[in-house]
């Protein structure tokens, strides 16, 4: 099949994170046989460091056509005419040398306004894969949003990254999702292997930003290191919330204790698993959660929330899960964790089997194809 896949962005050293999911699935349904297309769309403000205008290379074997056109906090109706003029721009010149099988979005409420252009103006049949968190707050009117559920209507396929989030999803817009969970780059982490250390250290990754509630994780992890000595907490990330993290560390008097390493590479990330002993995120939201597989791929046991994704994959088997927003649980978790044994390569095992990118790409492709 030639397939389009449609991004908010592409991954790049300035920033890693910014359209990783489709990247990883781009690359993984390549590898599968499939020749792909990746069209970026990055209308982000002019304060995000790239070079604007239309780029087109080749990379890992894929096409990419990366538009970066510097608009971010303008109107939504003109992000969206501006978005469907430059894509429409982009795959007339793909279609005039390819017949296109499917077009894959993600995030639909970024992308409707454009999918549903497409289907009228070119005739291009296309399937969405979700994962937008919004959705998961009680906050959001799914009344008003009357062209996105046009959108999942006219979808061939709609992919949900969670079983919760799916079934949240069909009761807000009266639309079938299927579960299929985001792909999961195991390449970084392969072969991990436990360094003897002294103690026993927690380590989590993450935007230091609200929504993650590693305000919890500090609280929590000041609770355990009253009643265990050799315990380390390390924080991987960087985010707004890292000068009140900080604060609140040295309030509980546990700053040799706790380290924050800021951003960091794949490779340097693998380091630090290799260094640890437990995966935790207290995360206030997820409609998936690939880190938490990142770190069980590393031969971790997990702590999690049960906040919409983790749900999915966390079991007595591999971790331990707990409610959101509660200190008193999360430290116990993390007590009796510390007294669980497990198999770093069979919780790899666990993860290969069911979130590497061959498994994930069979069943979107099963999906693509209507089977």
């Amino acid at each position: 099949m030639v397939i389009v896949e449609v991004a908010r962005g592409i991954p790049s050293n300035e920033y890693p994170l910014n359209g990783i999911f489709e990247w990883d699935q781009a690359k993984a349904l390549k590898q599968f046989g499939h020749k792909v297309i990746y069209v970026a769309i990055d209308l982000r403000s002019i304060r995000r460091k790239r070079k604007f205008g239309l780029l087109k290379y080749e990379l890992d074997g894929i096409t990419v056509y990366n538009i970066n056109i510097p608009l971010g906090r303008v109107p939504k109706f003109i992000l969206d005419r501006i978005g469907w003029l430059t894509f429409k721009k982009v795959m007339k010149t793909i279609l005039a040398s390819n017949h296109v099988d499917m077009v894959h979005y993600h995030f639909g409420r970024t992308m409707c306004y454009i999918g549903l252009k497409a289907k009228e103006k070119l005739g291009l049949n296309y399937i969405v894969t979700e994962h937008e968190s919004s959705m998961n707050s009680d906050d959001f009117d799914s009344l008003k949003e009357n062209r996105l559920r046009k959108f999942y209507e006219q979808s061939k396929n709609n992919i949900s990254v969670s079983i919760p989030f799916a079934k949240r999803l069909n009761k807000m817009f009266g639309v079938q999702f299927t579960y299929i969970p985001n792909i999961v780059d195991l390449s970084a982490i392969s072969d991990c292997y436990d360094n003897p250390h002294n103690g026993y250290a927690f380590v989590s990754v993450g935007n230091l930003i609200e929504r993650k509630g590693f305000d919890v994780l500090v609280k929590a992890f000041a609770s355990v290191k009253k009643e265990k000595d050799n315990v380390k907490l390390i924080i991987i990330g960087e985010g707004p919330e890292k000068r009140n993290l900080i604060k609140l560390v040295k309030e509980k008097e546990i700053e040799k204790f706790v380290e924050f390493t800021g951003r960091l590479t794949r490779q340097e990330i693998k380091k630090k698993f290799e260094n640890s002993d437990c995966f935790i995120l207290t995360s206030r939201g997820e409609t998936f959660g690939v880190v938490y597989i990142e770190g069980m791929a590393a031969g971790l046991p997990v702590i999690a929330t049960r906040c919409g994704g983790p749900e999915c994959f966390i079991n007595d088997n591999n971790g331990i899960l707990v409610d959101v927003d509660n200190v008193a649980k999360t430290a116990e978790a993390m007590i009796n964790i510390m007294e669980k044994k497990f198999d770093r390569e069979r919780l790899r095992q666990y993860c290969l089997d069911n979130f590497s990118p061959d498994v994930v790409a069979a069943k979107i492709t099963e999906l693509m194809e209507g089977k």
